[in-house]
């Protein structure tokens, strides 16, 4: 077998490599970019955990296959992926990309290694595959280089791009414009539909794209929402494996064919459809604006996985040294083939992957992973980051807008699907009977309906939901804690102003929990079920009016202590005996507003 064949070269950019990496991280958008061809993957789960990736692919004319290794990298240092070649020309390539700090900037070197079957293999690796790769990839690293100076505005040359349908866009544009929605939003997505490269456009987030357009996430989100109205744009379901973050089949348009339980077929595991962790929100460019691209040009790389800040793989009974990744956010190591998910300290230890958990010990001078088993171990090392741009199903389906704009958006009758993470926000009006009395039918009615108007808007621009009325009360869902209270406070602070005359005005209580509950459907509506939800509507009975309610450990939360004191208020303990629950509940009582001299105990 003739000598490993070893093309390198070196480019040098005046970027930090911090700034470089999230764009030569994305692999699938290098391999269109340099024209390589679109992939055939299989995928043959591994008893073990995990799976085997088998590709096939014809370059230059020559039909490839090969088994892909698992992508290794260190963030914002190297990645490299390694494939066994059935047959042809190559036994064996390595191939990635090094970045190394140069005072200001990074330099890049690109590496691809080649173990060639024959003399054939040696000659189309030095003569042929090895310096086009170098020409191309120095071509794509320059052009990066200069598009993040802003020289350039595509993200990589020759990325391919089809023809957008102007008539069809400008039409669904001047519907939105008669929605009232910001001009300078509507340019930027009308530029983006036409010269966004086609892998941009099958899956994209609202909130990376309004991060892009330094635009606030629920704007653009709006627009988004309304442009699939317009059909500008379609959206879908999709949902993510716990461990990758990549999307796996089904996908869907419509969350009524969402299945409870889903496979990760790359990581072989099954999980629940979480709302708040993985179902998530995408869009992507309606058919008569442009057509979609959906070939894979690379299934596992770096650039798909922001959330993992490095990865090794180890054979059984391999043991390496790990230089950790220099990432500000806590790292946790997860590995398919181990069951556990543990925190990684910041001092050097020695990782052992056993299949029920990993073991820590000491380490005196960096840290180690061994691999102890008789199969191999793929091990990554998780730092959360992007997570935040995921816009998870419990997140927008919790907003009033989507509520509004897709109604008929709720989940099959047949299923149960967990949340994970969900806040309950219960409201009364006191004494609301007796205000009929007191003030006439008519009046009365219109002061009620004027109060559902107030918090129906509050719980809008607090990216809320309304899920139903009950009578006089309101139960409302968010995701994100401090967004619940601040309307809450807000809902009081208005209503305290709704006056039907001098003496008279409505009262609200407000009672609030947290955790996870079930959402279902309801009379074709999405509804929430569960203890979270039994506890939230018991609290009312704890509030006294112009206050709010809440259990004992949302109220140590940290969200909540921040709430206390931006509104200067102290809490009064109290513990209370609920129908249904077995214990007695420490509950915290709120006063939202100082009372006032003219508030009678009916009012």
């Amino acid at each position: 077998m003739p000598a490993l064949v070893k093309i390198e070269e070196t480019v040098e950019l005046s970027q930090p490599r911090a700034l470089v990496w999230p764009v030569l991280a994305k692999t699938d958008w290098i391999n269109r970019a340099v024209k390589l061809p679109a992939v055939q993957y299989e995928v043959k789960p591994l008893p073990e955990g995990g799976s085997q990736i088998n590709a096939r692919a014809r370059m230059l004319g020559i039909p490839l296959a090969w088994r892909e290794f698992p992508f290794e990298w260190t963030e914002p240092e190297f990645y490299q992926v390694r494939r066994i070649f059935h047959g042809g020309p190559f036994a064996e390539g390595v191939m990635g990309l090094r970045l190394r700090e140069t005072g200001p900037g990074c330099a890049i070197d690109i590496f691809a290694h080649f173990l060639p079957r024959n003399a054939f293999g040696a000659f189309l690796a030095r003569n042929i595959i090895g310096p086009k790769t170098m020409r191309d990839m120095r071509k794509l690293v320059r052009h990066v280089g200069e598009h993040l100076t802003g020289r350039e505005p595509a993200v990589m040359p020759q990325l391919p791009r089809q023809a957008a349908s102007l008539a069809a866009l400008d039409r669904g544009l001047e519907t939105l414009r008669t929605e009232k929605l910001p001009a300078t939003l509507l340019d930027q997505l009308r530029a983006f539909l036409i010269e966004a490269p086609d892998v941009e456009l099958s899956h994209i987030r609202p909130f990376t794209i309004a991060k892009r357009w330094h635009a606030t996430r629920w704007e653009v989100l709006r627009l988004f929402l309304q442009a699939t109205r317009a059909g500008v744009l379609n959206l879908r379901w999709e949902v993510l494996c716990p461990n990758c973050r990549s999307t796996r089949l089904p996908r869907t348009s419509s969350l009524a064919d969402l299945a409870s339980t889903a496979h990760c077929d790359v990581c072989n595991i099954r999980f629940d459809a979480e709302f708040d962790r993985s179902v998530e929100l995408k869009f992507s460019v309606h058919p008569s604006i442009r057509p979609c691209d959906e070939q894979t040009f690379c299934l596992v790389g770096p650039g798909a996985r922001p959330h993992i800040a490095a990865q090794i793989h180890l054979e059984p009974s391999e043991r390496r040294a790990w230089r950790l990744p220099t990432v500000p956010q806590e790292l946790r190591v997860r590995s398919v083939q181990v069951k556990d998910i543990t925190p990684l300290p910041r001092h050097s230890v020695e990782v052992v992957c056993h299949p029920q958990k990993f073991e820590l010990h000491a380490s005196d001078t960096t840290v180690f992973v061994r691999n102890p088993n008789p199969f191999p171990v793929q091990v990554a090392l998780e730092s959360g980051a992007g997570d935040d741009e995921i816009l998870t199903a419990a997140r927008v389906t919790n907003w009033q807008e989507f509520r509004d704009l897709f109604a008929t958006e709720v989940i099959s009758p047949t299923e149960r699907v967990l949340i994970g993470s969900q806040i309950i926000l219960f409201t009364d009006l006191r004494g609301s009977t007796a205000l009929y009395t007191r003030i006439g039918d008519a009046p009365a009615y219109a002061l009620v309906r004027d109060h559902f108007k107030i918090l129906h808007d509050v719980i809008s621009a607090h990216h809320g939901g309304v899920v139903k009325t009950i009578g006089d009360s309101v139960m409302a869902t968010f995701s994100d804690l401090t967004e619940a209270l601040q309307a809450a406070h807000a809902m009081q602070t208005q209503l305290a102003g709704l006056a039907a005359k001098p003496g008279v005005r409505l009262r609200l209580k407000c009672a609030l929990h947290a955790g996870p509950c079930l959402a279902v459907n309801a009379n074709d509506k999405l509804d929430y079920f569960g203890s979270v939800v039994n506890l939230a509507a018991r609290l009312l009975e704890k509030c006294e009016g112009d206050d709010l309610v809440l259990a004992d450990e949302i109220f140590h939360r940290p969200e909540t202590q921040d709430f206390l004191r931006a509104i200067k208020q102290n809490a009064i303990a109290d513990k209370e005996q609920f129908t249904g629950f077995h214990e007695p509940i420490r509950v915290w009582r709120i006063p939202l507003l100082a009372p006032r001299a003219d508030q009678s105990p009916e009012s």
